[in-house]
C-alpha cells in the first residue's frame, strides 16, 4: 500500500462515526436522551406555566422557565465546544434545537391552558358562593367578590328587556328580575350575558339555558376583555328601554354551575394529557429521522478513493501495520 493511501485511510478510521461507504451504527444510548430530554423540558414548562404555581406564584412558574432557559444556553456551549473539538456530529446540536423547541412550544401551550381553562377555574372557586339571592331585593355593590349565584324561587331571565353591542362580536346582554318582573330597589344589577346568542333587531336572547325552565343559577364571567363591551350593552339597554343599572354584574345562566366548572379542570386536564402524549410521539418522530439520516451522511465517497474506492472498516490494524511503509 502506498504511503499516502495509508494516511488516508488512518484519517478515515479517525473520523470514525460517518465514514464514507457504510451505514453507521447508532448508539441507542444518545436516542433515548433525545427522546427523553426535550420531552422532560416540554413537560417542565407545560406543567409550570398550566396550574396553580402560575396563578398563585407566577413569579416561580417564569422562574422555572429561566432556569429551562439557562439549561438550554449551556447546551448550546456544549454543541458549538463538541463541534470544534469532537470529530463526530454526534447529538448535541440535535439536542440544543429540540430543548429550546420544547421549551417555547411547551410554556406557549401552557399558557393557552391557563387562560383557556385554569384560570377561570381557579378564580371562580377562590370568590364566594350566594345562595338563595333575589335580585329584587339586593345590589350588585354588596356581591362584587362572588363567584357562584344560586337565585330565589321565581327569579328570571327577563327576554323583553335584553339588548346588545357589537364589535365584531355580538355581546348579548339581558336582566334577571324577581317573579314580580321589577326589582325593588330601583337598580337592574345582576345581567345574564353571552356571545353571538341574540339578534342585532330585537329582543330575543338566547345565550345559555335561557330555555331552561329548572335553571336559575349563574356563573361570574371573569372575561376581563368581554366585560368593557358588556357594560356597553347594558348602557344601551337602560337607554333603549328607560331602566337604571347601578353596579351590573355579569353572569352566564346555568342549570348547575359547579358541572360547568367540573368541566373546565376536566378538558384542561385532557388537553393537558393529549399534549403531553403528543409531544413524546413528536420526540420519538424527530429522533427516528435524525438516526435515519445521521446513520446514512457517511455514503458519499471519499477523496481517498478517486480512482478505486476502497473502505476504511475493511482493514484492521493488523492489516494496515502490514501494508504499512513502516512494515516494508
Amino acid at each position: 500500500m502506498q504511503h499516502h493511501e495509508y494516511d488516508a485511510l488512518m484519517h478515515d478510521k479517525e473520523r470514525g462515526v460517518f465514514t464514507p461507504g457504510g451505514r453507521r451504527r447508532m448508539n441507542v444510548i444518545p436516542m433515548l436522551m433525545n427522546i427523553f430530554l426535550p420531552w422532560t423540558f416540554f413537560c417542565i414548562c407545560l406543567t409550570s406555566m398550566s396550574f396553580q404555581l402560575h396563578h398563585y406564584h407566577s413569579w416561580m412558574a417564569y422562574g422555572v422557565i429561566i432556569l429551562c432557559s439557562a439549561f438550554w444556553v449551556g447546551l448550546v456551549a456544549l454543541a458549538i465546544w463538541a463541534r470544534k473539538n469532537q470529530p463526530d456530529p454526534m447529538w448535541y446540536t440535535y439536542s440544543a434545537l429540540m430543548v429550546f423547541i420544547s421549551i417555547v412550544v411547551g410554556t406557549i401551550a401552557g399558557l393557552f391552558l391557563y387562560y383557556d381553562y385554569f384560570s377561570p377555574y381557579y378564580q371562580i372557586n377562590d370568590l364566594k358562593v350566594i345562595a338563595n339571592i333575589d335580585a329584587g331585593k339586593e345590589v350588585g355593590q354588596d356581591h362584587m367578590d362572588a363567584g357562584l349565584f344560586y337565585f330565589a324561587a321565581g327569579n328570571k331571565i327577563d327576554t323583553t328587556k335584553s339588548w346588545h353591542f357589537k364589535n365584531h362580536d355580538v355581546y348579548c346582554v339581558a336582566p334577571i328580575v324577581p317573579a314580580s318582573g321589577q326589582p325593588e330597589t330601583g337598580t337592574y344589577d345582576f345581567w345574564a350575558v353571552g356571545k353571538n346568542c341574540c339578534s342585532t333587531s330585537a329582543s330575543d336572547f338566547r345565550c345559555g339555558a335561557f330555555d331552561n325552565v329548572r335553571a336559575r343559577n349563574a356563573i361570574r364571567v371573569l372575561d376581563d376583555q368581554a366585560r368593557p363591551f358588556y357594560r356597553l350593552a347594558v348602557q344601551q339597554t337602560e337607554s333603549v328601554f328607560g331602566i337604571l343599572s347601578t353596579h351590573p354584574i355579569f353572569v352566564e345562566w346555568r342549570q348547575d354551575p359547579l358541572d360547568t366548572i367540573n368541566t373546565w379542570q376536566e378538558s384542561g386536564y385532557g388537553t393537558y394529557l393529549l399534549w403531553v402524549a403528543g409531544w413524546f410521539v413528536f420526540c420519538v418522530f424527530w429522533v427516528l429521522i435524525a438516526t435515519w439520516r445521521f446513520a446514512w451522511i457517511g455514503r458519499l465517497e471519499s477523496s481517498v478513493s478517486k480512482g478505486a474506492y476502497i473502505p476504511a472498516q475493511t482493514y484492521n490494524n493488523e492489516e494496515l501495520y502490514t501494508n504499512s511503509p513502516a512494515s516494508g
